[in-house]
Order: C-alpha cells, then structure tokens, then sequence
C-alpha cells in the first residue's frame, strides 16, 4: 500500500505527498509524473478512503492529493468522502483531481481543498500545483478573484444550507482561515504577512477572496460571521481583553 522511494534532493526540501486514486491505469500515470520530480517524496499510494486515513495519521503529509470520484468503503458521497479527509489531515493542503469544469471548482472549495487539478491537465500542472499549496500558496483564490460568477455560486450553496436548516459548509481554504484567524487577533495586514511569511498584497487577496465567499462587507462582519457558524473560534490570551478586528 505505502512506497517510498530515495532521492538526491536534501530531505529538508522534499514535500511529503499521499496520493488517493482507485484508479490503477490513472495511478500508473500519477507515479510516472510524481517520480520524476526530485522534490516530491510520494509517502503512500492508496485506492480508498480508509487506507487514505490510516496512512495519513502515520506519515503526516504536507499534500494529500485526492481524486474526488474516490469512493468511500461506506458508500459515502465522494465529495463528503473527500471532506473527510480534510477533517483527518487539518495540517496538511488538499489538492483534488477533478473534471476541471465550473461545477469542480465551486467542489474544491467546498472540501477545503486549497488547489485542484484537471485529470486531463498537462504534468507541469499538477507538479507545479502540488509545490505551490505545500508553500501554502491557495491556487484557487487566483480562480475566484477572477471569476465573480463562482464566488456567487459558492454563497448561494452556503446561504441555501443556512436556510435548509443545515450545517453550511466552511468555504474557506486552510490559509483563509489562518488570514481570517489573525484578523480575529487584531493583527494589521503587514503583521499578518509576516507572521504567515507571505506578502502584505497576498494577504489583501486572501482577505479579499473571504469577503466575497462569506457575502459580507468588511473583515469585522467577517470575523463574525465565521465565529457564528464555528468556523473560527478566537481565544485571548490570559490576562487580554477579546480584540476586534481593525483595518488594515
């Protein structure tokens, strides 16, 4: 179930990767690209979601990467097999293998995932993808800024389960969330930047993506809102006075 293989590449360079693909033609593909480059350690290859969860509490992956037709042992809906494993591996970035359509990328952001891949994508693609989440880069936000049609898309299914009565799905990527969580601190847009490492215009991008995924004005309502549907919970230190959000 699990491979390893050596490298040349110091280890302090390589992105641990587990690969989840029930595919054994398209898992032939995947290890060929994934092999030739030096500064991605292919961890564990499995077919299932339970496999998948298994292997993840044991290798600590900085990238899972998941086909989001993997069906679950229980049955379970693909996209809610997927989610799983977002909720197993909270550290590392999910990138999702998908049909590369509209429908696929309003998915993506619904499992959390932080990137996502056609199948039919060139191997550049799918490489360059897997290096840029494990930099914690969220390749999708460049998609939505630039596709307002989608980010509706995606608030309406938020909206739609709030009105349903339902649990509404977190929309936002694992570095939204840690943008978000600074926010809820208080912090500026240039103390964020440095506390995640990211540039200051990075961080207007992500802050940027929030408003428009969650439908609110500003970053306080943002910080609200998420703290509402427990999507954020903002502890203050011992001794602190809870801190709003400021602007930047």
């Amino acid at each position: 179930m699990a491979t390893r293989r050596t490298t040349t590449v110091p280890p302090a360079r390589l992105i641990r990767l587990v690969v989840v693909e029930p595919s054994s033609i398209l898992g032939l593909g995947l290890r060929e690209i994934l092999d030739a480059a030096p500064d991605i350690d292919l961890v564990a290859y499995v077919n299932s979601t339970e496999e998948a969860i298994a292997v993840i509490e044991n290798t600590a992956p900085d990238v899972v990467l998941v086909d989001v037709a993997i069906p679950d042992t229980n049955d379970t809906d693909p996209t809610d097999a997927t989610r799983r494993l977002r909720q197993v591996a909270p550290d590392a970035a999910l990138v999702v293998l998908d049909r590369g359509d509209d429908a696929s990328i309003v998915e993506a952001v619904e499992v959390g995932a932080a990137g996502h891949v056609a199948a039919r994508a060139e191997p550049s693609d799918l490489v360059g993808t897997i290096r840029r989440v494990a930099q914690g880069q969220d390749p999708l936000i460049d998609e939505l800024t630039t596709r307002p049609d989608l980010v509706e898309r995606i608030v309406d299914a938020v909206r739609e389960s709030i009105i349903a009565g339902g649990r509404p799905v977190n929309p936002l990527s694992p570095r939204e969330r840690d943008v978000l969580a600074a926010v809820g601190r208080g912090l500026r847009n240039r103390e964020i930047a440095d506390e995640l490492r990211i540039s200051e215009q990075t961080v207007k991008n992500h802050l940027s993506s929030i408003l428009h995924k969650l439908g609110v004005p500003n970053r306080t309502r943002a910080v609200t809102y998420a703290t509402r549907h427990g999507w954020l919970t903002l502890d203050p230190l011992p001794g602190e006075q809870p801190v709003t959000a400021r602007e930047s």
